[in-house]
């Protein structure tokens, strides 16, 4: 019984270690997503201050383009709207994790508590 316990307990500890670095994979990509939104709300910021008539270029491979600057606009807006939406969907998967995390943590404490009582019983009779 007590080394099935055990047994048991690293199975959890090792399920605790996966979620941690999923974890921490998640928490690096929103950091990540975090940046690219202020980089893309720093150029929509840019092309509010221009006229209607600038001249807007994007880059296509290795060659600058020339855009409409209400198509420019929109692109970005788009891109910040689905950096948005990628945000919301990272931050349900931490909260998902999270909440797992919890779960084997608790797990864990019983499993610990079982083997110590596991423990104690057996030195018992021993005396």
């Amino acid at each position: 019984m007590d080394a099935k316990l055990r047994e048991e307990l690293r199975t959890e500890i090792g399920g605790i270690k996966t979620l941690q670095a999923e974890l921490s994979k998640l928490f690096s990509n929103r950091v990540q997503l975090n940046a690219q939104k202020k980089e893309n709300e720093v150029v929509l910021e840019e092309f509010n201050l221009l006229d209607d008539d600038a001249n807007v270029f994007k880059m296509v491979g290795v060659t600058l383009v020339k855009q409409d600057l209400v198509e420019a606009k929109s692109n970005v807006e788009k891109r910040i709207e689905y950096i948005n939406g990628e945000i919301s969907r990272i931050e349900n998967q931490v909260k998902n994790t999270e909440s797992k995390l919890r779960e084997k943590e608790a797990k864990i404490t019983k499993l610990q508590q079982k083997v110590q009582a596991a423990a104690q019983a057996a030195a018992v009779p021993a005396q």
